[in-house]
């Protein structure tokens, strides 16, 4: 039995050594976009005292800016007191004061919080027990004075974590978001995040002072904006007159977080009811998504001669292909008379799939397997083919050594993938690559190459999923000439744009490809899904919608399987046997077995309860060595189980541990007994198997159980079909 790796250990005061590793790097990397107050943080920092720069990146750390100071108790900081002292006269800490007034409620306990509330008058209909905790931090923030809440005197056990505004702009020079998240040094030391190993030397996030200022300022408001509760209308106010001197760069990513807060910040205040300034924001940007509130609001003001307008020019020129097919549906729908608008209208005239009921929870594999028994190879591929595509055929562009310029050892993606700037500085040879996809061998052969060098290795595109790799060859050979250049094309050109959206499914019909959404009822259209529609389209794929119509399938197949197992959690046990049957109309066709070596002990109440024993396992294959088997024989099936979530979540986790996902319809025989037959006295396996008189030989071991359970399914589908035409339940 194979040995467990050993724990590692993370280094006494690690959290320091990150912090610091974080502030060289910045330093070094940054030294341009750096004015006094940083320098003087670094200076002044360094020349703490070990325990106070400890203390200080604790409070970094923890979220929030103020602290109870009976929280701060820390085994390696010798005296609180002193160390505290030490940091104030630094100002990397500072006493609180009524502007500090939510964030000291914050950290107030539920029972504290009740307390306080019970300060209102009496006459209130408040019931505070009721209140979820941001409630009562708004009612008592609005409604108690802050002397009330907190007297002369109390603000001495709090303190505030100081220098906050330099910090946040460190960690966004190193990390690239608001907020840093200095965790994953620790991650990366435990070994559960991968770093681009290839990669030794980091390119700058910002080459200048004002780009950096720029880009952390519309990152910060971004933020806000995003955060719970909301901002009052004063700094809302405040952001709305700041925001038209904003500056505008040449810089493609710089100039994107400018529209996106710009667009953020005036959908706030629509949401406010302030649709006058929200329009005078959204005015600020002329991309998309700003554009089309742009439009909307001039039509909701009345004004639909400049609505009419607005519209024509975004057709004439518009920022990207969903800004163009917005501006076209509501041209057409507000000013020529056209009732239904495209989205509605692809809907309509989508062809209806009937497929089983059973699999309303992965309708994309229910609706492959419907493709397959038309004879068809059917795949859920949606954006993974793309990516796995674009990865394999370019991957020494994106992931070399020489060419990914990469900010940090945290990033992946090479700097100006999304922006463009990265294709433009690399265009002939991202074309070289692209011209490969013209002789369909040669482009397979160097795909196949670079799946063989490079299979397993982290990285930001390549799932390295088995099934998906196959997939390749009809989609390079059956695609219509040059479309594929096209799309990748889009992708180098801005892949946070064109990288989402693709149908759900390929499908492989002789020699006929073609790609397939599918919505089931309640399901709309996106605006990205129907630009990349109408993209693969006029590049000459067959794309199409087909909406779900539920049945009850007699065909539909299922896999019923049993496993057992060492106990329980999935997130620490392990299974020691699976069995599986595959079911088709009225029969068993199929079954698969095998025991698995936990690589652990099993209990002896699990032994003496299963009949496994240590030594049964001690010889059989590890999961890793069954788990393609096992995938093979599920296929597209619904996964079936007695307790299926039990079932499936242990097979999830194994998955999971070789870095693969495991994910399929299910349908649970208890839930499904419980609903067909109602009443009956336990909805136990063995219970249940002798109620309907169905053979159980071997409890507990998992072909059986999974036979068993085939059984019970047959007779859940007998009552499904009669309460489908109307029976009742006998």
């Amino acid at each position: 039995m194979q040995s467990r790796r050993p724990a590692i250990v993370l280094k006494e005061r690690y959290y320091l050594e990150h912090f610091e590793e974080m502030l060289g790097f910045v330093e070094s990397h940054y030294a341009h976009a750096l004015m006094a107050p940083e320098t003087d943080f670094l200076n002044d920092f360094r020349a703490l005292s070990i325990d106070a720069r400890c203390l200080y990146v604790r409070l970094a750390n923890r979220k929030g800016l103020v602290f109870a100071r009976h929280h701060l108790r820390y085994l390696e900081i010798a005296s609180l007191d002193d160390t505290l002292a030490e940091l104030k006269v630094g100002g990397f800490v500072t006493a609180p004061e009524q502007t500090h007034y939510v964030e000291l409620l914050s950290v107030q306990g539920r029972p504290r919080l009740l307390e306080l509330v019970d300060l209102l008058s009496a006459s209130t209909d408040l019931r505070p027990s009721a209140l979820k905790k941001g409630e009562l931090l708004a009612i008592l923030s609005s409604s108690v004075p802050f002397a009330s809440c907190f007297p002369a005197g109390t603000l001495s056990d709090f303190v505030v974590q100081g220098r906050e505004e330099v910090l946040a702009y460190l960690l966004f020079l190193h990390f690239g978001r608001s907020r840093g998240d200095m965790g994953s040094f620790a991650l990366r030391d435990l070994g559960l995040i991968k770093t681009p190993e290839f990669k030794t030397s980091f390119a700058p996030r910002y080459e200048s002072l004002v780009s950096a200022r720029e880009a952390f300022l519309y990152t910060r408001v971004l933020r806000e904006l995003g955060e719970k509760g909301g901002l009052t209308s004063d700094r809302l106010n405040a952001l709305a007159a700041d925001a038209p001197q904003w500056l505008i760069l040449d810089d493609p990513e710089i100039e994107t977080l400018r529209h996106r807060a710009v667009y953020r910040l005036g959908r706030t205040l629509e949401r406010r009811g302030d649709a006058t300034l929200a329009l005078d924001v959204h005015r600020l940007s002329d991309q998309f998504p700003s554009t089309e509130r742009t439009a909307r609001l001039l039509l909701q003001s009345g004004d639909r001669d400049a609505a009419r307008t607005f519209l024509e020019r975004l057709i004439d020129q518009p920022s990207c292909d969903e800004e163009l097919i917005f501006a076209e549906d509501l041209l057409a729908r507000k000013f020529h008379s056209r009732r239904v608008g495209r989205f509605t209208a692809l809907l309509r005239e989508a062809r209806q799939l009937p497929l089983d009921e059973s699999s309303r929870e992965y309708p994309e594999a229910a609706a492959a397997q419907y493709f397959q028994r038309g004879g068809a190879i059917a795949a859920h591929t949606e954006n993974e083919i793309w990516s796995l595509l674009f990865g394999l055929l370019c991957w020494d562009l994106l992931l070399g050594k020489q060419t990914a310029p990469l900010h940090s050892a945290f990033d992946w993606k090479p700097v100006g993938l999304d922006s463009g700037v990265f294709y433009e500085k690399y265009r002939e040879a991202f074309e070289e690559r692209f011209r490969l996809l013209e002789d369909p061998t040669a482009a397979l052969a160097a795909l196949q190459g670079t799946w063989d060098q490079h299979e397993g290795t982290p990285n930001y595109l390549v799932a390295w999923n088995p099934t998906m790799r196959p997939l390749l060859d009809p989609l390079v050979r059956l695609a219509p000439q040059g479309a594929l250049a096209e799309l990748l094309r889009d992708m180098a050109c801005d892949h946070r744009q064109h990288r989402r959206g693709f149908p759900d499914l390929m499908i492989v019909d002789g020699d006929q490809l073609s790609f397939v959404e599918i919505k089931t009822e309640g399901d709309q259209i996106q605006r990205h899904q129907l630009v990349k529609i109408e993209r693969l389209r006029r590049l000459g794929f067959t794309a199409e919608v087909a909406r779900v119509g539920w049945v009850v399938d007699s065909e539909q197949d299922y896999v019923v399987v049993d496993i057992e197992t060492t106990g329980a959690p999935a997130s620490w046990h392990r299974i020691t046997e699976i069995g599986a049957v595959r079911v088709r109309g009225r029969e068993i066709i199929a079954e698969w077995s095998s025991l698995v070596n936990p690589q652990r002990s099993i209990p002896n109440f699990i032994r003496d309860l299963t009949g496994i024993t240590n030594e049964m396992v001690a010889t059989a294959p590890t999961f890793d060595q069954i788990a393609a088997d096992f995938r093979a024989f599920v296929g597209d099936a619904v996964f079936v189980a007695h307790r299926a979530p039990f079932d499936y979540g242990f097979l999830q986790a194994e998955f999971e541990r070789l870095g693969q996902e495991f994910r399929c319809p299910t349908l649970c025989t208890v839930v499904a007994m419980r609903r067909h037959f109602p009443g009956l006295p336990s909805y136990g396996l063995a219970k249940l198997c002798a109620h309907f008189k169905l053979p159980l030989e071997s409890h507990h071991r998992a072909l059986c159980d999974a036979r068993a359970t085939a059984q019970l399914l047959l007779k859940i589908n007998d009552q499904r079909e009669r309460n489908s035409s109307g029976a009742s339940i006998t």
